[in-house]
C-alpha cells in the first residue's frame, strides 16, 4: 500500500438496526438505506475509489438491487452477518446458521462467493475467540472485527493493531487507532470520526501515514444521513452517540476522500502479503 491509500470499509445497516435489537420489529420502520448508499457510491465514483461493502441480511434481503448495484460498480461484498446479533451473546451453532444464511445469499446473489466479515458490533472479543474457526470453516478469508479498544460493547485493547494472519490462515484486520501511552485512540470511523474535529482527524491519519501503517475507516450509511427519523424512549447515552455529528459528516468524508484514495479490505490484504 502506498502512503495515500486506506482501507474503506461500509458496514451497510439501515438507520435502526443499532436503535432496536429485535428483528421482528424492523419491518414497522421506514427504510432509508438506498438514499444514503447511493451518496456514497456517487461520491466514490467521482474520485475513482472502492471500498468493501459489508451487507446485513436484512438489508440484502429487502434491497437486492442495491447490493447489485454496489457489485456492478466494482466494490467488494463483504458478510455483515444476516440478523445483526452480537457473537458473544450466541451459541456456535447461531452464529454458524447466521453466518451461512448470509453467506450464501449474497452469493447466490452477486454470483461471486463471499470472502470477507465484520461481525455486528464489533463482537469478536476474547469471549468469542472460536468465530474464527467457524468463519474459516465457512469460507470467510479475511475478517475485519476487532476493535482494540476498550468498550462495553467490544474490544480487545491489547489486541495487534495492524493486519495480521491467524494460526488457521485467517487475516484479521483490525480497525484503526492511534496508539498513545494511555491506550489505543479510535477515530477511523462511526461516531469517533464523528466526535474529533477534523485537524485532529488529519493528524491522526498523517501521523500513521508517516510510519508506513496501513490504515483501515468504517462507517454506516446512516451516518450521512441527517433527517432520519428520532427514536423515542432511548437512553440518553444511545441517542447522543447515534445522533451526534451526522449533520456535517458527509462533508468529512469528502474531505477525507479529497485528500486520500480508497481500496477494498482484499485489496488491501493483497498488498500487504
Amino acid at each position: 500500500m502506498n502512503n495515500n491509500q486506506i482501507v474503506l470499509t461500509i458496514d451497510m445497516e439501515d438507520w435502526f438496526h443499532s436503535l432496536d435489537y429485535n428483528p421482528s420489529s424492523w419491518s414497522n420502520y421506514q427504510r432509508r438505506v438506498e438514499f444514503t448508499t447511493n451518496k456514497i457510491l456517487e461520491l466514490l465514483e467521482q474520485k475513482k475509489s472502492t471500498a468493501t461493502f459489508l451487507i446485513l441480511g436484512d438489508v440484502a434481503a429487502n434491497h437486492p438491487d442495491l447490493i447489485k448495484q454496489i457489485y456492478r460498480a466494482g466494490h467488494e461484498i463483504g458478510s455483515h452477518g444476516f440478523d445483526h446479533k452480537f457473537i458473544y451473546q450466541q451459541t456456535k451453532e447461531e452464529f454458524r446458521d447466521d453466518l451461512r444464511r448470509s453467506i450464501n445469499y449474497l452469493s447466490d446473489l452477486i454470483g461471486k462467493r463471499i470472502v470477507t466479515f465484520r461481525a455486528p458490533y464489533f463482537s469478536i472479543t476474547k469471549k468469542s475467540f472460536w468465530a474464527f474457526d467457524i468463519l474459516k470453516e465457512e469460507g470467510i478469508k479475511i475478517d475485519s472485527s476487532i476493535f482494540p479498544v476498550i468498550n462495553h460493547r467490544y474490544g480487545i485493547p491489547d489486541n495487534p493493531r495492524l493486519p495480521y494472519q491467524l494460526s488457521n490462515g485467517l487475516w484479521e484486520w483490525p480497525i484503526t487507532t492511534y496508539k498513545t501511552f494511555l491506550g489505543n485512540i479510535p477515530f477511523a470511523g462511526g461516531f469517533y470520526f464523528r466526535f474529533f474535529p477534523g485537524f485532529l482527524l488529519r493528524f491522526f491519519i498523517s501521523s500513521l501515514q508517516n510510519k508506513q501503517e496501513p490504515i483501515l475507516f468504517y462507517f454506516h450509511p446512516w451516518e450521512f444521513d441527517y433527517e432520519q427519523p428520532k427514536v423515542e424512549n432511548i437512553s440518553f447515552f444511545l441517542n447522543f452517540r447515534h445522533y451526534y455529528g451526522l449533520k456535517n459528516n458527509f462533508s468529512k468524508l469528502t474531505e477525507l476522500l479529497n485528500n486520500v484514495s480508497t481500496i477494498s479490505i482484499s485489496e488491501g490484504i493483497d498488498l500487504l502479503k
